[in-house]
């Protein structure tokens, strides 16, 4: 859930309207429904993913495309563009569809950045919680090629926002 709060928080600095940063709110917590589909010896490992481990992980985006399926619902259209867009990069080195630029919808740009900081702030089975600033380094690094330069804009001119979110989100988890 705290990826689905940096999320909101990014699109309200990116220029979304209330109305549509709640939509991607309520839709970034699906991104990752298709994980359901991988094997818990993948998804659980504490070590490095061997080549043919990560090739069955990156089936994920287009798993859970398939599990959110064609609606009439906006939320699960927004959900199934996340899901399946949120692992592009903006090089079009990423993946299930190696999409680039601006080609890649905006909601899923805007999860990517939340997505990534997340992961690299938190604590997984496999790898500690990196401290902020190098947290902030790495998403910088990402400029131009794993993220879109006018998302980061957006995600560091709200940062304090972020990481307020990241606190109190923190502090739920263990009260």
């Amino acid at each position: 859930m705290r990826m689905s709060h940096y999320s909101r928080v990014i699109a309200l600095a990116h220029g979304f309207s209330e109305e549509r940063a709640e939509a991607l709110f309520n839709a970034a917590p699906m991104h990752d429904i298709g994980k359901i589909g991988i094997a818990d010896s993948i998804m659980l490992k504490p070590g490095k993913l061997t080549d043919e481990e990560f090739a069955v992980m990156k089936t994920h985006p287009e798993i859970g495309a398939e599990i959110l399926g064609e609606s009439d619902s906006d939320l699960i259209s927004l959900a199934k563009t996340v899901s399946l867009t949120h692992h592009e990069k903006w090089d079009g080195s990423g993946y299930p569809l190696s999409l680039s630029g601006e080609d890649i919808p905006l909601e899923g740009r805007i999860v990517a950045v939340a997505d990534v900081f997340d992961a690299l702030s938190s604590e997984r089975p496999y790898k500690k919680a990196f401290p902020r600033e190098k947290c902030f380094e790495i998403l910088q690094e990402g400029r131009g090629k794993h993220f879109d330069p006018t998302i980061l804009d957006a995600f560091f001119a709200c940062s304090e926002k972020i990481v307020e979110t990241q606190l109190q989100l923190m502090d739920d988890a263990t009260t």
